[in-house]
């Protein structure tokens, strides 16, 4: 998954705390932690379940297996947790590095992921003349523009009538930067002391602001006194990353029309400096679509540095006097840099034509992310959860398919996506050069991370929560290995009663969770985002993600199978109906 949150509703546990942790893009842990506040805080849009449908109507209880049709009931049947754990051990190996985008590990899985698609028999969208390498018709290469070792600068000109005074500061000496492509910011600046609104301790400091088009420059941590120190403000405003610590901040400032946070940090954040702990890690663009998602940038100054800012604009330069200071006259201009090269990815993309003339032209297409975040010096992140479970129970499930007596109805492709962790690449190219016309793309069905279970913990609450009629009795029936909640576009409620269905068939619990899905943390979001309905195959987060230690070991793969059943039970109702 990618390195933001999964859920667009957070549920006990999970969302509200921020799953992020280890080594990760930096830019994508930022806004992790701005979506985690948005969700928290309830930002309108989370959750936008229509309230005239009954609660009932998107739960499934448990009960007697309701079965397909003989064909799907075959190729549910033979599905095998062994198959999915050799897969799993396979990508999640140290042979395959992590599978970092732009590294060897994850050309490798695209090579093994189209070896498996052959063996099959599954065929490629585009069934040309056979070439030499007989994997080559299932790649189709996904541009991407990478950023290393990016750079800043922060130039601050204070004018007096005629009189300026400029200052300099540079990235990895004064600033840590963040990871933009190369752009220059110039805009008036604002100070707006510790960039805080709240009602419980009551403070604006954008009151009487006007930070519209203006770069904005704030504290780092709290006001003075004791009732600033709750643990819910600290969580929010005083974190231990950086990043995190300054999210809430630059949201507010976003909001208010602000172009760019400068932050400034407390005087311990020149040892971070210096030490290189706070070095930007290398990021990732399609060409021509920067990742907006990614909110302003937020430049993190030295307390030396910002208090010379502050200085500069005629007030005293300590900390006390410093935070009523408003600079009037100061302009500052970002100029962000950093070392650009072409990397070439793929996307691998096998297909099983329709059976049926009528509705072949129609297609459900199925997918899982096959990159993770390969590694970071001597440690590798092995993903074995995120995502070669997804991986390992696509390939299977498009064996089944094509190992059945008859193919169903509409046509079905099988997509294994590049670049997810970085900012769902690999199908944000996909909807905008389609193997298969996206006009014709009846469903998308995306399978990330589902080897660990919901807890009985987090299914209370969402019982509770939901207010489900006789949810006492729903949720004494329901073992949590045994329920799974599917995130489904709210643009289509014709979906519901298939993935009932689907889940009938395969002896699972079902909650249905309704979204728009164009915040979402996986490759749903393009299609989303295309009008396209799509479903999420979600299982829970866990203390291994995104660490060293999500490992084969750590997950169970009886639970992905149950969720390969359902997904190909989904899939094949979709297809034949």
């Amino acid at each position: 998954m990618t390195r933001r949150p999964q859920p667009e509703r957070p549920r006990s546990g999970v969302g509200c705390a921020s799953p992020a942790h280890g080594r990760r893009s930096r830019i994508a842990v930022w806004y992790l932690a701005v979506l985690t506040v948005l969700v928290c805080a309830g930002a309108p849009g989370a959750q936008s379940q229509s309230p005239a449908r009954p609660v009932s109507a998107d739960f499934a209880a448990p009960g007697p297996v309701v079965p397909l049709d003989e064909p799907a009931m075959s190729a549910i049947g033979g599905l095998r947790a062994e198959a999915l754990a050799a897969h799993i051990a396979l990508l999640a190996s140290p042979a395959f590095e992590g599978r970092g985008l732009g590294g060897r590990g994850l050309e490798s899985a695209a090579e093994y992921v189209a070896a498996q698609l052959s063996l099959a028999g599954i065929g490629p969208v585009d069934a040309a003349a056979p070439p030499a390498n007989p994997a080559a018709p299932y790649f189709h290469p996904v541009a991407v523009r990478q950023i290393a070792r990016a750079s800043c600068d922060v130039r601050v000109e204070t004018r007096w009538g005629e009189a300026a005074e400029i200052r300099t500061y540079r990235g990895g000496v004064d600033a840590a930067c963040p990871e933009l492509a190369p752009a220059v910011m110039t805009a008036p600046l604002v100070f707006a002391g510790y960039g805080i609104r709240e009602t419980s301790p009551a403070r604006d400091d954008y009151l009487g602001l006007d930070v519209q088009g203006k770069i904005v420059l704030i504290r780092a941590g709290l006001p003075p006194g004791q009732e600033w120190q709750r643990a819910d403000l600290r969580a929010r405003y005083a974190a231990e990353g950086g990043r995190q610590r300054f999210a809430a901040k630059a949201q507010l400032a976003a909001s208010a029309g602000a172009r760019a946070v400068i932050a400034i940090e407390p005087p311990a954040f020149s040892s971070s400096l210096a030490s290189g702990s706070d070095a930007p890690a290398p990021v990732f663009y399609l060409p021509d679509a920067p990742d907006l998602d990614a909110g302003i940038p937020v430049v993190r100054l030295s307390a030396a540095a910002g208090e010379a800012i502050l200085a500069g604009s005629g007030q005293p330069g300590s900390a006390s006097a410093a935070t009523q200071a408003r600079p009037a006259g100061m302009t500052s201009t970002l100029t962000f840099g950093g070392d650009e090269r072409l990397v070439v990815s793929r996307n691998v993309i096998g297909m099983i034509r329709g059976s049926d003339p009528a509705r072949r032209d129609e297609a459900i297409v199925i997918g899982a992310h096959m990159d993770h975040l390969g590694q970071s010096g001597h440690t590798m992140y092995p993903g074995a959860d995120d995502n070669a479970s997804g991986v390992a129970a696509l390939i299977e499930i498009a064996r089944a398919f094509a190992a059945g007596g008859r193919a169903p109805r509409r046509t079905i492709i099988f997509a294994f996506w590049t670049g997810e962790e970085e900012g769902h690449l690999g199908s944000e190219h996909y909807v905008k050069h389609p193997a298969w016309p996206l006009e014709r793309t009846a469903v998308y069905l995306n399978l990330d991370m589902i080897a660990h279970p919901w807890t009985a913990g987090e299914l209370e609450t969402l019982v509770s929560d939901s207010r489900l009629e006789r949810g006492g009795e729903f949720f004494a029936r329901v073992k949590p290995a045994d329920f799974v909640e599917l995130g489904v576009a709210d643009s289509a409620p014709d979906l519901a009663p298939v993935l009932i269905k689907a889940a009938r068939a395969t002896g699972l619990a079902l909650h249905l969770d309704w979204t728009d899905g164009k915040s979402g943390g996986s490759d749903y979001r393009a299609f989303a985002r295309k009008g396209r309905p799509f479903v999420r195959f979600f299982g829970n987060y866990f203390d291994g993600y995104h660490e060293p230690t999500d490992t084969v070991e750590r997950l169970d793969p009886g639970q992905v199978l149950k969720m390969a059943r359902l997904a190909l039970a989904a899939a094949w109702t979709l297809a034949d109906r």
